[in-house]
């Protein structure tokens, strides 16, 4: 039995427990790609077929992935919820950071992503792809992608969403106000003029400087003041100019610290870019099929980070990192380890969701 064969077979038979898809044909080949972007390191479908474990040839195996992600049928979010369910019941004992942040994926779209901050790393829970280059879109947009994630908390979580200057914007405000109990802490423009009782100004014009920290409380964001924020302005030692927030928390450096944690997102982007799965390099352009082939490469994502955690439970990071101290992220140590098995035919179980030993994490 060939190593591809069986990090498919072993794949396939832990997608059948655990996905809503009915259609033996669609499993096979949802497993098919999951293999064939971690044994491949590489999300493009022509790069795929070279790393799948079937008799027919590369271009035959190639054409199949591409009806997968033609196929409309296919319900990504049903398929995905589950997993996303799962991280999320695992973490529920903490506060649960979500963060938001938009990438570049195929030939002129964007994917927006909503995932869950674990260990330096952002674990995805749902996504949009749309037609676009980088920028801002609407905050609509921003809306439907929590939208989706918001029935997977669960009950009693506490919930703070971070993110960037994208995502201040009044509309989604009100929404996080009105349809949600979750705290927030987003970035902020210094040109955007707040209402401080009866004075109004541009955030950048309160008086602030290197190493220190500010706090106004219930202000008036934008001109209009249709909603009251916390406006912080923070401005480290180590950066150049001052960061402003804005936030619904009434601890100022507890927010800032929360902020801190939302660069984890970037590391996801680059993972499934230059340092993993090389996925803005799909020939793809239409949002649709590339939200299909997101499914496959964040399963593929969520194993990798499951076996860098069981790498570092069972401390076998010595095989593959430095023996006196670990130096490679979640991510590199469960990509390097499922090659490691491969090579010396060691035998491992492919996990998607946060488990150790069989029992859910005990995560801190």
């Amino acid at each position: 039995m060939t190593d591809r064969y069986r990090v498919y077979l072993k794949v396939f038979k832990v997608l059948k427990e655990m996905t809503s898809l009915s259609h033996p044909g669609h499993l096979l080949t949802l497993a098919m790609m999951i293999a064939g972007i971690v044994v491949g390191r590489h999300a493009q479908l022509s790069r795929i077929s070279g790393e799948t474990a079937a008799e027919a040839k590369d271009k035959s195996i190639e054409m199949r992935l591409r009806r997968w992600v033609k196929n409309k049928h296919l319900d990504t979010e049903a398929i995905y919820m589950p997993f996303a369910r799962h991280l999320l019941a695992a973490l529920a004992h903490q506060p649960l950071l979500l963060v938001m942040d938009a990438s570049q994926i195929g030939r002129g779209c964007m994917a927006l992503m909503v995932s869950v901050v674990y260990k330096k790393r952002a674990l995805p829970l749902a996504w949009l792809v749309y037609k676009g280059k980088k920028g801002h879109t609407t905050a609509q947009r921003h809306i439907e992608a929590l939208q989706k994630v918001q029935p997977l908390i669960p009950a009693n979580a506490s919930v703070i969403l971070l993110g960037d200057a994208e995502y201040d914007t009044t509309a989604m405000l009100q929404w996080l106000t009105e349809h949600t109990t979750w705290e927030y802490v987003l970035r902020t423009s210094p040109q955007i003029h707040v209402q401080d009782g009866e004075t109004g100004q541009a955030i950048g014009d309160y008086p602030l400087e290197k190493g220190h920290i500010f706090e106004c409380r219930l202000v008036g964001f934008t001109q209009q003041a249709t909603v009251s924020v916390n406006l912080i302005g923070w401005w480290g030692l180590r950066y150049e100019k001052p960061i402003y927030l804005i936030t619904s928390l009434t601890a100022r450096y507890l927010a800032c610290q929360y902020y801190r944690r939302r660069f984890s997102i970037e590391t996801f982007f680059s993972d499934q870019k230059s340092r993993g799965f090389h996925i803005q390099k799909s020939h793809l352009s239409d949002p649709a099929r590339l939200g299909r082939l997101l499914l496959a490469a964040c399963l593929a994502y969520l194993w990798v980070i499951a076996q860098g955690l069981l790498v570092i439970a069972k401390q076998q990071t010595g095989w593959i990192d430095r023996t006196d101290r670990q130096d490679k992220s979640l991510f590199r140590l469960g990509l390097d380890w499922i090659h490691h098995a491969l090579k010396r035919h060691l035998d491992f179980d492919p996990l998607f969701y946060l488990q150790f030993g069989g029992s859910s994490a005990h995560v801190r």
